[in-house]
């Protein structure tokens, strides 16, 4: 079983794996101007040795990194193996997530859309995938994130939700609900247009099983919600208590 802190927790330990070998080449300030603060779509990771291999970001502990290939298997591989590039690259992602007030983060692991109407790879290839409760459409969206290691722990001021963003248009008056295991755990009222949004949760969602799987439903007034090949897919997060609200 992997055992993984927050993002928080790694930074520090990173800062000697990382930050020294950088400063010794002098590396760091061309680094920082390139690299992307993204997780997600599959990038090309360099070995010290120069081989390369194609994955995607997944998580990373002090040591090591967790990533995921095409076909979707998981695997992992020494932080230290990798090159002063890839090294920079997963700093900051951690950095940019704990300036964002991000306690801890939920890597989601594959979307399904549901509708009368439009299929799953459709609604990606469109880049938004429209939720509501038409008797036409029924447009429906299940989630399913990986939590790695123990169940974190979550303060009494720390909060829970289901970030999303919506597509330019695509906001909604409607209610939209998230339920897991049968019951409704979180629910908002509207959601602005291009923009992003927050549903608290359940803390309990985080304390269960490590595979979680959501589904989100809306009302009669339509909400385009982004798809992760689009860059700005759902994510599950625990936020310190300044950013509870967006």
């Amino acid at each position: 079983m992997w055992s993984l802190p927050s993002a928080r927790s790694l930074i520090d330990p990173l800062r000697h794996v990382i930050i020294a070998p950088l400063k010794r080449l002098l590396l760091l300030p061309a680094l920082v101007a390139i690299l992307p603060l993204q997780a997600g779509p599959s990038r090309i990771w360099h070995y010290t040795d120069g081989k390369t291999f194609s994955a995607e970001y997944q998580w990373s502990s002090a040591g090591t990194l967790y990533l995921r290939d095409k076909k979707g298997r998981e695997f992992k591989v020494a932080l230290g193996a990798l090159s002063n590039a890839d090294l920079e690259y997963v700093r900051g992602l951690l950095s940019r997530d704990v300036a964002g007030g991000i306690i801890y983060h939920v890597p989601l692991t594959w979307e399904e859309y549901r509708s009368k109407k439009l299929t799953t790879s459709k609604a990606q290839e469109r880049g938004s995938y429209p939720v509501d409760s038409r008797s036409t459409s029924e447009g429906s969206l299940r989630l399913q994130f990986r939590r790695f290691g123990p169940p974190p722990e979550i303060t009494p001021t720390q909060r829970v939700v289901l970030r999303m963003t919506t597509a330019p248009g695509g906001g909604t008056r409607s209610t939209i609900r998230v339920n897991y295991g049968g019951k409704t755990i979180g629910a908002v009222r509207g959601a602005p247009s291009g923009g992003i949004f927050d549903i608290p949760l359940a803390p309990a969602v985080l304390r269960g099983s490590e595979t979680i799987v959501l589904d989100l439903s809306g009302g009669g007034d339509t909400i385009h919600i982004r798809t992760t090949k689009s860059g700005a897919g759902p994510r599950l997060l625990i936020l310190k208590p300044e950013q509870n609200s967006q």
